[in-house]
């Protein structure tokens, strides 16, 4: 059997092909043989590279933020914890490239995987980022909270599944970050000034098709 020469270059191959179908179709309606299909390669050596469809979309997410240093904004060296948190957050909410992946039409009612990977990723992955931050914020003076990694755990399972997946409308979307602001207001992290309200709801308008189907 003959191998790979190029591992990265078709891992990157099946990421875009999936992409553009996950984009066309919807996640739920494209199935691991329309990507093989489209690839013309075996299912075997898609699943040598990715161990399911969720593995792939885990991974687009991963491919965007390497590719658009999402993140370069926490070594920036003229900004305060706090103002780095809010940067963070406004460019997952406005970035065009991180909306086109998250306009992707998932159902999350069929999908329980992808919302327990989703849990295990912000805790995991994302809350330690977002704790850094608010230990930089409480060094600089910044933010005040006596309890970050309780305060990044706790906000990125709300913000991403309570308010990301279980909004219905316009207003339960909103409702459900005015809660957050006054949460993270009392805790000594006041994130969601006036400007980050606006942004999300300039984000449920550019995202309501998918957000009011969750």
């Amino acid at each position: 059997m003959s191998r790979n020469k190029y591992p990265e270059e078709t891992r990157k191959k099946i990421l875009n092909v999936s992409f553009r179908l996950f984009s066309e179709k919807g996640y739920d309606h494209t199935t691991i043989q329309d990507i093989v299909d489209a690839l013309g390669m075996s299912k075997g050596a898609v699943y040598h590279h990715f161990k399911s469809k969720e593995d792939i979309l885990d991974h687009l997410y991963d491919q965007y933020y390497v590719d658009s240093n999402m993140f370069g904004i926490m070594e920036s060296p003229s900004l305060s914890g706090l103002e780095k948190l809010r940067e963070l957050l406004r460019r997952q909410l406005a970035d065009p490239g991180k909306l086109d992946i998250d306009n992707i039409t998932v159902s999350f009612e069929r999908n329980p995987q992808l919302i327990q990977l989703m849990l295990t990723t912000s805790v995991r992955n994302g809350a330690p980022m977002i704790q850094r931050l608010l230990e930089e914020g409480i060094a600089d003076g910044s933010i005040t909270t006596a309890h970050p990694k309780e305060l990044a755990e706790s906000c990125l399972v709300l913000l991403n599944l309570w308010a990301g997946i279980f909004s219905h409308d316009r207003e339960d979307f909103m409702a459900k970050f005015r809660f957050l602001k006054s949460m993270t207001d009392a805790l000594g992290c006041p994130v969601f000034d006036q400007a980050m309200m606006d942004t999300l709801d300039a984000y449920y308008t550019r995202l309501a098709h998918k957000i009011s189907q969750a």
